[in-house]
């Protein structure tokens, strides 16, 4: 148990460290976009362990990156997952550069909801962002996703001050148009490499951002979507809602129900602490006798939540961030 309330119940599997973009928050200039070579699991024994994690309480599972849609092998682990009907929800998060090329398929193995990180509705503004010239890719992309048929279809859109601030108004009004959920997500130069004056620059409140849209058009709460820890709204003419994601100051380490699952298959509930749980001597055990080590594991991973944001003294990238603060 995570507390009283919550227990455990979603895994973060990442699916690579590999990405398609280079982003500006996520690799700074000084570093190299390629990560130093990790011995990862095959894919069959990722499966096994995924498999294996379900009946410890785990019923939602998010894919996550870098990007999953670079992985081949991706597609059938999926459909074999989604064959084994033990997962209540499942959803991937993509930066959406090839999701044009495989949302049929996606759908059609089952995923239901699709979240596409997408920093800028202006060609300049995401290349800048991303140092890649793929947003023409993505609004292919979300078109397909939403032709596909996917039930759930969110927009992550981290505002960064004096990038993407003045694009505010323009991602909300995609609710208007599309059934989609935009969640806007505040930037905070977190980590020890990231505190110099000219990141801190960055960082935009979402105070900010929910007033400035609401000075717009007034902002309705979605009842029934009001938790602690998120804040979901709509305009009275909107298709889709939007969504405020709680900076990460906020975050309560001592009521999250997630866990993450490396390429190495290391358990642990997030990468803000370096306490994880090696999974791998459970794969020399013959199918079906990891289910006391790996409840022990989850029950590790539980112990290791620490009970506030502790510290960085180390650079993390804010995907690392994703994997824990955005459901």
């Amino acid at each position: 148990m995570v507390s009283k309330k919550k227990s455990l119940d979603t895994l973060k599997l990442l699916i690579t460290d590999g990405c398609n973009l280079s982003c500006t928050y996520c690799v700074p200039e000084s570093h190299s976009r390629k990560s130093p070579k990790k011995k990862v699991l095959k894919h069959g024994e990722l499966l096994r362990l995924v498999k294996a994690l379900a009946p410890q309480g785990i019923v939602n599972l998010d894919f996550r990156g870098g990007e999953p849609l670079v992985k081949k092998w991706f597609f059938p682990f999926l459909e074999e997952i989604v064959r084994s009907e033990q997962y209540q929800r499942i959803s991937l998060m993509t930066n959406g550069v090839v999701l044009k090329d495989h949302a049929v398929l996606l759908r059609e193995l089952g995923l239901k909801e699709v979240n596409v990180h997408m920093d800028s509705l202006n060609f300049e503004k995401y290349r800048k962002i991303t140092r890649g010239d793929h947003l023409y890719r993505i609004y292919a992309g979300l078109q397909e996703a939403e032709k596909a048929g996917f039930e759930n279809i969110k927009v992550y859109v981290m505002i960064l001050n004096g990038l993407n601030q003045k694009e505010i108004i323009e991602f909300s009004l995609l609710t208007k148009e599309h059934p989609y959920q935009v969640v806007f997500l505040e930037y905070v130069p977190y980590d020890a490499a990231e505190t110099n004056a000219k990141r801190r620059e960055l960082h935009f409140a979402i105070k900010r951002i929910h007033e400035e849209i609401d000075c717009f058009q007034k902002l309705l709460p979605v009842t029934e979507c009001q938790e602690e820890d998120r804040e979901v709204f709509r305009f009275a003419d909107g298709k889709g809602t939007i969504r405020f994601l709680r900076p990460l100051e906020a975050h309560q380490c001592d009521r999250c129900t997630r866990i993450v699952l490396t390429t190495e298959g290391m358990l642990g509930p997030c990468f803000l602490t370096d306490k994880f749980v090696d999974l791998r001597p459970l794969l020399a055990l013959k199918e079906g006798q990891e289910t006391s080590g790996v409840s022990e594991a989850v029950r590790a991973a539980a112990r290791f939540r620490p009970r506030k944001l502790p510290k960085q003294e180390k650079p993390f990238r804010l995907c690392g961030q994703l994997c824990f603060v955005d459901e």
